[in-house]
């Protein structure tokens, strides 16, 4: 993929891109301390795509840190582009501009230059960013996405937003809103996790083949927070490979991974609070891996997923949505462990019968509910006979093998 002398990429509504974005994720309130100064010092640098949430919680931060840099010249609100995420508790379509415009008034913006839907997953509407109830589980919402998808496009026609796109969805969700009759628009870009571990070969694929960028979260692999990372995973930058490859260009391993996705055609987000870092990330574009090369860290995939977001059960996924949520599991809790097997048990069951036998789904979603933190009232897009692939494999999210199944 080419990029322009401002290294952006066009998207398919004709607006473009910074090819390379700053992400502003901040667990705690020490961390959120940190964004606002590090997008700052990525500004400086020369990053003019900062990506952000409303769950975040940093975009007041954020949002002075802009400001901060336009008063004092080094750029021009048109030189930035922002990226805002829809809240799952915001998904009815009555809801969509109440959480775009809560986050303009914390940015203090006029419009933002991205507007995605950040989980294909409806939770219950209200303050709480995870509802639970009194037992601990959590609350889902029943929300037609296609709808949600309208009010993304009304959003757009009023000039509030200039591109719209989502975020985690696999192939059949966004053949779902692709589908979906009196399109206005479709989605720009699909932010998923994608890193050499995690390359989500067929689904950049299929994006493609739809003129939709896809974009890359965790291109590093992750920071490995002990809270709700797994830390008997791989750490991808200590990967010899990676470093071999690294040696040879007289890079860091971070620079070549970044680069990796960059010449897959895929937008890419990094994230560091250190400046030298943050520098030293910022040089992507001054070199170019060979096809070799490029083949090599193909081959070192995984379907490694860090970020299990979007799983079941999901009490670790919307506690990490919350940004006010003091506790975490370090490791997945035996019903998680036991929900885990139950899915793959289905998976290999689908696969073993070519998808033609799926009496047996029923049962298996009734097992799961009593099994799992799922609490009434449930959002059910399951999957029936006539959605299994062909292949006779559930439906993922890009080359996982933890297929996914919401309720």
């Amino acid at each position: 993929m080419e990029f322009d002398k401002d290294h952006c990429i066009k998207m398919n509504d004709g607006n473009k891109i910074p090819a390379v974005g700053f992400g502003t994720y901040s667990p705690d309130a020490v961390q959120k301390s940190k964004c606002e100064e590090a997008t700052k010092v990525a500004i400086e640098v020369g990053f003019r795509h900062i990506d952000g949430a409303f769950v975040y919680g940093t975009e007041e931060e954020v949002g002075r840190a802009i400001h901060e840099k336009i008063e004092d010249g080094t750029v021009k609100r048109e030189d930035i582009f922002y990226t805002g995420k829809l809240g799952s508790t915001f998904h009815r379509p009555e809801l969509v501009r109440s959480c775009l415009e809560q986050s303009l008034k914390k940015l203090k913006f006029d419009y933002l230059d991205l507007f995605i839907i950040h989980i294909p997953v409806s939770l219950k509407p209200g303050p709480d960013l995870s509802p639970m109830d009194e037992n601990g589980k959590l609350i889902f919402d029943i929300v037609d996405l296609r709808q949600t998808w309208e009010a993304m496009e009304a959003c757009k026609d009023a000039g509030l937003v200039k591109s719209i796109g989502v975020s985690n969805f696999n192939r059949r969700q966004l053949e779902m809103i692709l589908n979906k009759p009196g399109l206005k628009y479709k989605p720009v870009l699909n932010q998923v996790e994608c890193h050499p571990y995690l390359n989500q070969s067929k689904l950049l694929t299929f994006c493609k083949s739809k003129d939709i960028l896809l974009e890359a979260y965790c291109a590093l692999g992750s920071q490995r927070d002990k809270m709700w990372i797994d830390q008997s995973t791989p750490v991808l930058l200590e990967d010899p490979v990676l470093g071999a490859i690294a040696k040879k260009y007289n890079q860091s391993p971070a620079l070549v991974a970044l680069r990796y996705q960059l010449q897959r055609g895929i937008v890419v987000l990094f994230k560091s609070f250190t400046r030298k870092r943050i520098e030293e990330n910022f040089q992507v574009f001054d070199f170019q891996l060979s096809e070799e090369d490029m083949k090599t860290i193909d081959g070192l995939n995984k379907n490694l997923r860090y970020l299990n977001l979007i799983q079941l059960p999901t009490p670790l996924s919307t506690r990490l949505l919350n940004p006010t949520t003091k506790t975490r599991p370090k490791h997945y809790s035996p019903q998680e462990t036991r929900t885990q097997d139950l899915w793959t048990t289905l998976s290999f069951h689908l696969k073993m019968n070519n998808g033609k036998n799926t009496s047996s789904i029923p049962d298996f979603i009734s097992r799961v509910r009593n099994q799992t933190h799922i609490s009434s009232p449930c959002s059910i897009p399951v999957i029936s006979p006539r959605e299994v692939p062909s292949s006779g494999s559930p439906a993922s999210a890009g080359d996982s093998k933890r297929s996914i199944l919401y309720f």
